[in-house]
């Protein structure tokens, strides 16, 4: 659960900092952050959100051996399990009764570390029905703590961890359609959701709005308990088992940035691949959950954000649940660190100046170092064949230090940190990892132990030149294992731990099932585009691309075409503009196009004498949104173009008494349009929009005459 990267778990410890944050990074000023009280909870406990419609992101629940219903012999894994219990009866011994409010006194079955929410609830519903507000529960309608996977699936209820309420569900059903059906009052559901849960009413693909699920410690108010792990029924292990070998979609890392965390917060460690994109940094991960298939990279845009050379790790800065990136800078005397905010969409970061000096040899890591809810930055120095550790307060924003000291590992240059909570402490011990030959040494050095001298020295039998290393859980027994990211791009785990008795070796978080829809999109494909290898019109569509006509439809990423979308009038400006080289214009031709991305292209067209406007006879606008027809299109291409007039024909048998007749004659003549019904092609389609695909042909054939 500890990691290099950060620590997926949180509490609700709040540490509040309040004063100025300098915010220059390499001499150049940013923005200023005045007050740093928002910073939140920091990381701890497990969090079990059901689903991202409940505000925050949601976590994996852990398969079973089987569908239906559980016995308490049935081994439970993963977080949850770390969390409630290792086995049904495990989870059994830890309920205790609830009377559930406004019930006439009927109690249902509860886990204990739950318990505290409960009550909130309880509380919460007791100022209600004090104000006059009541609503009656059904007994036989109400449901809690049952031991059963979801439906017909392998996945785990959450009512098998004692940490869930079903009321009247009867009257508020589950929906597969998505369609909310309740009887429940606002006020109501609020009483649970301000205690800390999860409504089902709330979530984004289905519907179950009987259904109340404990979100975890970190969102019920007073909630202060700091259990321990239940104990694995494992035994450490050397990390001699390798149990997944696998690729993932980015290949060799290159001049990229590789590292491993969990990327969408979902509670399973992921393959981050960062880049420099335009104006920003692109943040891709490929998902374990999704085995780490070719359709299951995601993927984010931070702007105004670049790499210049830094150290990237992630860690949960804000205490939200989320992986902030933080950009750690050692071109100063100290050590600057840009922190990227996960949960506002990598949009907004904050520029912190430490007291971390820059002594060369850095290598930077991510923990809670004493339990008190923030992230803290570990610093690995290797210099002079000494390597000293220091870790750097988060509740300081880096201004302290709270450890210094001699690993006494001697020259570490060119090796591999990461942390692990090897002893089972809930404090983050240091492993340092490097290749020997054909296997990796691997040396643990525990917080118990002062991080002195090793505890452990294991051998790896992994062939990996390492580009990162994390632990993280992997079959779920509640023991780190070890994942190792090649710079060849193959990523590999072995177990830190003996084989849980009666399950093979297979990670807890899985879907057996799991396979890539066909119409998902690759994330490796040849030419510019990755959606347009169906289109009839593909040679165009590339032309377009590297003529620079088309920049794509997805910015910033500009590696989608969308080749069926249709094409507004603001688009097709664009296209003509970057067609024709136009220069610029300084007059304001329309009135409606203020604040449209497309008003310098619009006015471009214009002073061309490419368009007069949308609203004949006084054409003071120019629509930018409308969707542009075909007969338009003939006179877009026929003005810009200058194709002269073929004389009296009539082509197609579709266009008589339209405006455009004439444009599209001479567009026929031109070669650059052949009809809109092959093969007989004796009919345009004046009044039909134009696709994308089919503007990249006409642009190709107008330009090319091919």
């Amino acid at each position: 659960m500890w990691s290099r990267h950060g620590i997926r778990f949180r509490f609700s410890t709040v540490a509040l900092v309040t004063g100025i944050v300098s915010t220059v990074l390499g001499g150049q000023a940013t923005a200023e952050v005045a007050s740093v009280d928002t910073i939140g909870e920091g990381v701890g406990e497990a969090t079990f959100v059901e689903s991202w419609g409940c505000g925050e992101p949601a976590t994996i629940g852990p398969k079973a051996g089987k569908v239906g219903w559980l016995s308490d012999s049935e081994l439970l894994r993963g977080p949850r399990a770390d969390f409630f219990g290792r086995s049904v009866g495990q989870v059994r011994d830890n309920l205790v009764w609830w009377e559930i409010p406004m019930s006439g006194g009927t109690t249902r079955q509860v886990h204990a570390r739950a318990l505290p929410g409960f009550l909130q609830v309880t509380a919460n519903l007791a100022a209600e029905q004090a104000n006059g507000r009541y609503y009656s529960v059904r007994p036989q309608h109400s449901y809690g703590f049952t031991p059963r996977t979801i439906g017909s699936r392998s996945r785990i209820s959450q009512h098998a961890f004692g940490n869930a309420m079903d009321i009247n569900s009867t009257t508020n059903p589950y929906r597969g359609d998505n369609v909310l059906v309740t009887d429940m009052p606002s006020w109501y559901v609020q009483a649970w959701t301000d205690a800390g849960f999860c409504w089902g009413g709330d979530w984004e693909s289905v519907k179950d709005p009987m259904h109340f699920s404990w979100m975890g410690p970190a969102f019920t108010p007073g909630y202060d308990e700091q259990y321990l792990s239940f104990p694995p029924n494992t035994s450490t292990a050397n990390f001699t088992t390798r149990v997944l070998s696998s690729s993932t979609e980015f290949g060799p890392v290159g001049d990229d940035t590789r590292i491993l965390g969990d990327g969408n917060g979902d509670g399973v460690r992921d393959v981050y691949n960062i880049r420099d994109g335009n104006q920003g940094v692109i943040v891709e991960y490929s998902r374990s959950d999704k085995a780490n298939a070719w359709c299951a990279v995601s993927r984010n845009f931070a702007p105004n954000v670049a790499l210049d050379g830094r150290e990237v790790i992630v860690g949960d800065f804000y205490g939200k649940g989320r992986n902030d990136l933080w950009f750690l800078d050692n071109s100063g005397p100290n050590v600057s660190v840009e922190i990227v905010d996960r949960s506002a969409g990598y949009e907004e970061s904050v520029v912190l100046q430490t007291a971390i000096p820059v002594g060369g040899g850095e290598t930077y890591l991510a923990g809670d170092y004493n339990r008190d809810g923030r992230m803290d930055l570990y610093v690995i120095r290797s210099v002079d064949d000494v390597t000293r550790l220091e870790v750097w307060s988060g509740a300081t924003l880096f201004l302290t230090a709270l450890k210094d000291t001699d690993t006494g590992l001697g020259d570490t240059e060119g090796w591999e940190f990461s942390l692990d909570d090897r002893d089972l402490d809930r404090r983050p011990d240091l492993v340092a990892i490097r290749k020997v030959g054909n296997a990796l040494q691997g040396l643990i050095l525990t917080q118990a132990n002062g991080y002195s001298g090793p505890a452990e020295n294991v051998v790896i039998p992994s062939e990996l030149t390492i580009a990162d290393i994390a632990f993280d859980d992997y079959d779920g027994d509640g023991r780190g294992d070890l994942w190792i990211y090649g710079e060849n791009g193959i990523l590999e785990v072995y177990l830190g731990n003996t084989a849980l008795a009666g399950t093979n070796y297979t990670s807890w978080f899985l879907d057996p099932d799991f396979e890539c829809d066909e119409d998902a999109l690759p994330y490796n494909f040849e030419g510019t585009f990755r959606d347009d290898d169906d289109s009839i019109h593909l040679a165009s569509i590339e032309y377009v691309a590297q003529a620079e006509i088309s920049l794509g439809c997805n910015p910033p990423y500009g590696d989608e075409f969308c080749p069926s979308d249709t094409v507004t009038r603001g688009q097709m400006a664009a296209f003509l503009v970057r067609a024709l080289d136009l220069p610029s214009s300084g007059t304001d031709f329309f009135a409606d196009d203020e604040g449209s991305i497309f008003q310098g292209d619009i006015n471009r067209i214009a002073a061309a004498g490419i368009t007069l406007g949308c609203d004949p006879p006084a054409n003071a606008n120019f629509c930018p949104e409308d969707v542009v027809t075909r007969g338009q299109m003939a006179a877009f291409l026929v003005r810009a173009f200058g194709f002269g007039d073929p004389g009296i024909v009539d082509s197609f048998v579709d266009d008589n008494g339209s405006i455009f007749e004439p444009a599209i004659e001479r567009l026929r003549a031109a070669g650059v349009t052949l009809g809109c019904n092959p093969p007989a092609n004796d009919r345009f389609c004046p009044e039909r929009d134009v696709r994308r695909d089919e503007m990249a042909a006409f642009l190709h054939r107008a330009l090319t005459g091919t």
